[in-house]
């Protein structure tokens, strides 16, 4: 099931504006883990979202929008932000996103995934080395049910900020999908289920 929020996820309460294109800065989490190997990341637990409540208030203290988070083991292969998966587009026009056993499937980034490949992008979803891979975007953003897909316009490590100038394929995805929900545009893929009939107003 995929639904439709009433507001932008991010926005502040009564903040008409939007960070959806103009994004939000994120930092790496270092001294906090989100979900330990063989854990419960991957399942819709209240635990998970819990975890995050201290680091993401740390993190808004210092002026970041949100954290993103490595794997427990080894602190390298990215997994998910605060409350959202990494989605990533390169420069090469692939649409990446990371593969993990303690990431919480997302029906929203399988969707655009799929919109991606109708497209003609190549989608992956495989582990993404951060150090080794991060440069390689230039467009990242976070993908929810609430969220939708936001962009992400810095993310800094340590003492290293990376930017990512553009957005444009990512919105353009964005806005495919919200449109098929919206009933605009025709919904090929059999997503959208009527679960009442429409009332005669006449």
């Amino acid at each position: 099931v995929t639904v439709l929020p009433a507001g932008t996820y991010f926005s502040k309460a009564g903040d008409k504006s939007t960070v959806v294109e103009t994004g939000i800065d994120a930092m790496v989490m270092e001294e906090h883990d989100r979900a330990a190997p063989c854990g419960t990341g991957a399942v819709k637990a209240a635990g998970n979202y819990a975890a995050d409540l201290e680091p993401v208030h740390a993190a808004k203290e210092k002026g970041y929008g949100t954290t993103l988070y490595l794997d427990a083991k080894e602190h390298r292969y990215i997994e998910e932000f605060s409350v959202c998966n990494f989605v990533g587009i390169t420069a090469d026009g692939r649409y990446v996103t990371p593969k993990s056993d303690a990431i919480l499937a997302s029906t929203t980034n399988r969707m655009l995934q799929q919109l991606a490949e109708d497209e003609g992008l190549k989608v992956e979803q495989r582990p993404v080395d951060f150090d080794k891979e991060i440069e390689d975007f230039i467009e990242v953003g976070m993908v929810g049910t609430a969220a939708v897909l936001v962009r992400v316009k810095s993310i800094t490590r340590g003492d290293r900020t990376y930017k990512f100038e553009s957005f444009n394929t990512l919105s353009r995805l964005r806005e495919k999908f919200t449109a098929i929900q919206c009933g605009e545009e025709p919904d090929v893929h059999n997503w959208m289920v009527d679960v009442c009939p429409v009332p005669n107003r006449q």
